[in-house]
């Protein structure tokens, strides 16, 4: 199956307008990874129906959730008050090139993207390692997918752009064990974790 989750073509309000498209549960990748940082803020890139901004919020992070689809942002709104949480999570509907024009100075413990269904170019790269920390986390999450996908951002091209300028980098791949929703057809994720 070749589905880019609404990415291919920008239609990201088009993909969400049927209603839920994922498993309501926070990615497994984000648990692994970020259950033992101390929490603080955090920049949830693509942040799609909430439930990793939810997660991180119950958790006692700062939640900055970019998500250009009004119709997954409201989801997103209605889980987190559902949660109690929507008071610690921003909800940002914005493509992220339109976010990093329009942000200001403040600055991330945590940047995530999981499954980010476009390119981020170098120039965006330099303003997202810009909003981070220093000695703040990275995580850059997509599937294995079986060829080559340049609509989306890969972790390994991810770990090209910002070589050189972090502390810490690990590339790895993972298995996953999702049942439900658009993603529960992948079985293999590729990890990247950086520290600033």
């Amino acid at each position: 199956m070749h589905d880019d989750h609404g990415g291919r073509h920008g239609n990201f309000d088009d993909f969400y307008a049927g209603g839920h498209q994922w498993s309501g549960n926070p990615n497994e990748a984000l648990i692994r990874e970020a259950s033992e940082l101390t929490p603080g803020r955090v920049l949830d890139i693509g942040a799609g129906e909430g439930a990793d901004a939810v997660w991180l919020a119950e958790r006692g992070w700062r939640v900055t959730a970019v998500e250009p689809a009004t119709a997954a942002v409201e989801r997103a709104r209605e889980l987190a008050g559902q949660r109690g949480v929507d008071k610690q999570i921003t909800f940002e509907v914005a493509l992220l090139s339109d976010y990093l024009a329009a942000s200001g100075e403040e600055t991330f413990d945590l940047i995530c993207a999981f499954f980010f269904p476009a390119p981020v170019s170098a120039e965006e790269t330099d303003a997202l390692l810009r909003l981070l920390k220093p000695g703040g986390t990275l995580l850059w999450v997509d599937h294995d997918w079986e060829d080559r996908r340049p609509e989306r951002m890969n972790p390994a091209t991810m770990e090209s752009l910002i070589a050189g300028r972090m502390s810490s980098m690990d590339l790895r791949h993972s298995t996953r064990d999702v049942t439900h929703g658009a993603g529960a057809h992948h079985h293999e994720d590729i990890i990247l974790r950086a520290v600033r």
